[in-house]
């Protein structure tokens, strides 16, 4: 049930509103279009891939050496213990991309149903086994893959730099963007297109104190001097905002009142917007692979490039059904690589 949109009232003139001062309307533009970025499905589905080839990796090697003897480790590694949390972690990344396509951005929340939250934190903590060695540094594991698997998770980690946001456990966590000179800096390296479209202008007010409740998931603007939009989460209560002098972080936390640039609506309607094939350019495609054509029928296996827009079902169980772009990998199901077969017309 979406929530009753509050319109502003005579009374709200006289609150503080944004203004510039460093921020130039070419930075408010940027700093929309990054933020419609993080939160995209395109965003999180590149994520997903990175994890999947992560653990196609650490199949192998539970399928080839379940039980490494100890070099590094005091103990041997038990690989196939681990296997179940990986799967765990690829049903949940699979879930939280057919309910995003679905417009449900509730996956990012803290809460029962929040997949995205649960899916991250069991994937970091294996960056932090593996690349870190644990958190105080003595985790150590052996085995015939380690050095791929290292690997494989660091790349996912890379990836997750261009996702957000989720929703903090603690709920006096200030917003997390904030105007000063690491935004310059950020911009700079954006692979930025051509062309960026305008801020919206909202066809209401909806405004927002800390500490109230947001109605809607979108882009919302803090009515202050360089207010850096963020990306905010319906349902919960809106944050405070970290105080900037334009160069660096004070320390200071401001209540302020947050306006509603942009609601989130993406999805609803099962589409992936134009401009998110534009998100990644420096992100390599996989090459064209073969793909089976047999009495009309087109299949593809896990890994290949999907060559035709539409829905797609694994061919070993008819019910279980993704939808697909053309040029996007060929996903998993389950944690197994699968052979899929378009359904669509």
């Amino acid at each position: 049930m979406r929530r009753r949109i509050r319109e502003m009232s005579i009374y709200d003139i006289f609150k503080t509103s944004w203004s510039a001062g460093t921020m130039t309307a070419v930075d408010r533009r940027k700093l929309f279009w990054y933020l419609k970025r993080r939160t995209s499905y395109t965003a999180w589905k590149r994520v997903a891939d990175a994890f999947d080839r992560f653990a196609a990796k650490f199949e192998r090697q539970v399928r080839e050496e379940p039980v490494a003897q100890p070099i590094r480790a005091l103990d041997p590694t038990r690989w196939e213990q681990y296997y179940p949390e990986i799967l765990k972690i690829q049903v949940l990344y699979e879930d939280a991309l057919e309910r995003i396509q679905q417009g449900d951005m509730t996956v990012l929340l803290y809460n029962e149903q929040g997949v995205l939250n649960d899916a991250t934190m069991l994937a970091n903590s294996w960056h932090s086994e593996l690349v870190n060695n644990g958190a105080r540094g003595d985790h150590f594991y052996d085995g015939i893959y380690v050095e791929e698997l290292t690997a494989a998770i660091q790349d996912f980690y890379e990836a997750g730099r261009d996702i957000g946001y989720l929703q903090p456990m603690l709920g006096d966590e200030p917003a997390p963007e904030s105007w000063s000179t690491f935004w310059l800096d950020t911009i700079a390296e954006l692979p930025l297109p051509s062309t960026l479209p305008d801020v919206p202008i909202p066809e209401a007010e909806v405004l927002i104190e800390t500490g109230k409740e947001l109605p809607v998931f979108g882009i919302y603007e803090p009515q202050i001097k360089d207010g850096c939009m963020n990306y905010l989460f319906g349902g919960a209560l809106a944050p405070t905002l970290w105080d900037s002098d334009g160069i660096y972080l004070t320390g200071r936390k401001l209540s302020v009142i947050w306006r509603l640039i942009w609601e989130d609506k993406r999805y609803l309607d099962g589409s992936i917007p134009v401009e998110e094939r534009l998100y990644f350019q420096e992100t390599k495609m996989p090459t064209a692979a073969p793909v089976l054509v047999e009495n009309g029928v087109i299949s593809a296996t896990t890994g290949q490039v999907c060559p035709k827009d539409g829905e797609w079902a694994v061919m070993d169980d008819i019910n279980a059904k993704s939808k697909l772009r053309a040029g996007e990998r060929m996903p998993q199901h389950q944690g197994r690589d699968m052979t899929w077969v378009c359904v669509s017309n």
